[in-house]
């Protein structure tokens, strides 16, 4: 269910997702957009796991749901960036504002609410060299 409802989200803001564990993602053949200006890049958005938890209730009836996520918003970059700074500046720093996108469109799930969010920053990761964001978030449903 869930997987299902980040696509839709990640899908209408124009985003490329995918599901599937870190090694699963190393296999992505992206086009190389790195030269382009950020906002004309592809912004990937892959969902590297998910764990369910349900609450029951006496009588065993499903009293609540949970998700516990963790994904990627990443773009093509360049592993001859000249420093952090840039990658800072040109990818991470716009991928944040743009990732605000999603929480502000949590409304087209509005069977969910996000009870915690943790971002790191990641950079040129998997084969096709990626800088962006890891969020760990769990969500509520229902």
């Amino acid at each position: 269910m869930i997987v299902d409802d980040l696509k839709t989200v990640a899908t209408s803001l124009g985003w490329h997702f995918n599901y599937g564990s870190g090694e699963w993602q190393n296999l992505g053949d992206y086009p190389e957009d790195s030269n382009l200006p950020f906002a004309q890049r592809k912004k990937y958005f892959l969902l590297l796991w998910k764990d369910t938890s349900k609450s029951f209730d006496k009588f065993g009836t499903t009293t609540a749901t949970s998700y516990d996520c963790e994904f990627v918003f990443v773009v093509r970059s360049k592993i001859t960036d000249k420093d952090y700074n840039t990658k800072y500046d040109e990818h991470i720093k716009n991928l944040e504002t743009e990732l605000e996108k999603l929480l502000d469109n949590t409304t087209i799930c509005s069977n969910y609410q996000i009870v915690s969010w943790k971002s790191s920053e990641v950079f040129n990761q998997y084969d096709t060299n990626m800088d962006g964001l890891k969020v760990k978030m769990t969500v509520n449903y229902g």
